[in-house]
């Protein structure tokens, strides 16, 4: 069985033990989260429940692995001739998940 699900403005593909990478998330390592936004739910016998926008009462349950940040991007903005440059540096902070549940509504 697998579902797709939408966390904040990403849609992720998922299955029962997948580790996917999310927006931050509050949380400590081995706390669990639930996504709510299931969109689809695919059965192993070919059947499919296609949410309206959301199946309804249907839930992924996940398991926080890991927080960390990725690697530094450097911003940089010059203009010529004009003596313009600007510099700046972002990384982004990424919560790792691994999938514990799909869960078809009851």
């Amino acid at each position: 069985m697998y579902a797709i699900i939408e966390d904040g403005s990403h849609q992720f593909r998922v299955r029962e033990g997948d580790q996917i990478r999310v927006d931050r998330r509050d949380g400590n390592v081995g706390d669990t989260l639930t996504f709510s936004k299931v969109l689809l739910l695919a059965g192993d016998d070919g059947a499919t429940t296609i949410g309206a926008p959301v199946v309804e009462n249907a839930m992924v349950q996940a398991k926080i692995i890991n927080q960390f940040r990725t690697k530094k991007i450097i911003i940089q903005k010059f203009r010529r001739r004009k003596n313009v440059r600007r510099r700046n540096g972002h990384r982004q902070s990424y919560t790792m998940v691994q999938i514990t549940s799909v869960a078809p509504p009851a």
